[in-house]
This record gives structure tokens, sequence and C-alpha cells, in this order.
């Protein structure tokens, strides 16, 4: 099974919110960072062994593969082969407002042709996911902190896809 991750939203929040005197002021997350990643490999820890991990977040793209997978725990780092981030799709993903959807596409296209095998998606973004292919995603709203995320995720872990 290949796993595509995210990070911002999923393995830590976006925002923090602080109550004001007559309304709550959201402010951009400032860390720490992946404080959920502990949460993350106690769950994938039993199938550990069958999954490919593929980096969907854009920290691959920005501080590249290697510094991306190094900040995640020594167990889930080594299942990490890849990133859907690929150079030579750069103008595709300015091109056009990919969504994460559509990059984990030109990913399987380019990296794995013809693949039918079982693929899962962690991801606080489903904007223009097919009503088709939700089966695929675990929408980490709410990170995975949440624990009905995690039991979703560990759901979808056990089935094949």
């Amino acid at each position: 099974m290949i796993l595509f991750l995210d990070f911002d939203g999923t393995l830590h929040p976006l925002w923090t919110f602080e109550r004001g005197e007559d309304n709550v002021i959201a402010i951009p997350y400032s860390g720490p960072w992946l404080v959920e990643a502990p949460t993350l490999e106690r769950i994938l820890q039993p199938y550990l062994y069958r999954i490919e991990i593929v980096l969907s977040t854009a920290w691959a793209r920005t501080r590249g593969l290697h510094a991306a997978r190094g900040m995640l725990p020594a167990a889930v780092a080594e299942r990490v082969t890849d990133s859907i981030w690929l150079p030579e799709l750069a103008l595709d993903y300015q091109a056009s407002r990919c969504s994460r959807f559509s990059c984990i596409q030109m990913w399987l296209q380019r990296r794995r042709p013809g693949y039918a095998g079982p693929w899962l998606a962690l991801d606080d973004d489903d904007e223009l996911w097919p009503t088709e292919q939700r089966h695929r995603l675990v929408y980490a709203v709410g990170t995975l902190a949440d624990p009905a995320v995690q039991s979703a995720f560990a759901e979808m872990l056990g089935r094949d896809l």
C-alpha cells in the first residue's frame, strides 16, 4: 500500500485560537511542528511492513525530501521513498491550480504507471477530491490528534482499498 502523507493540518494544526474581548482570533500556528508524528507512528506500527510512504506535504518541495523525511520518527522515515513534488512536473504544478488529488494522480502516472494496488492519503485538503475516490482519503480535519481521525485512519489501513 502507498500512503500519501501530508504534514500541515495533519501532523500539527494550521491555526491557534485566542479569545479576544468580543471574539475569537485565529493566529497562524508557529510550532512545535509534527506534534502528532508519534501518533502517526503508533497507528502505522502494525502496517509499516507493507507501506510505502510518499510525502505529499509541501515541506518536501520547499525543504527537500531528505529534510522532510528526517523530521519523522525513524520507523516511519525509513518507509518514505519519494515525494509527489517531482522536478519534471514543476511546470504542471504551476500551470494550473493543482489539487492534492491531481498531484497524487500525476505522481502515480509518472512513478507507478499501471499501478492497481491500494493507496491512501492522509491529508487535511479535500478540495477537488472526486466523490468516487473519497474512500482513499483520510480527511484529517482537526489533525491526527482527533480520535475520530485516528479511528478512521486505523480502519482504512486495515482494509485493502
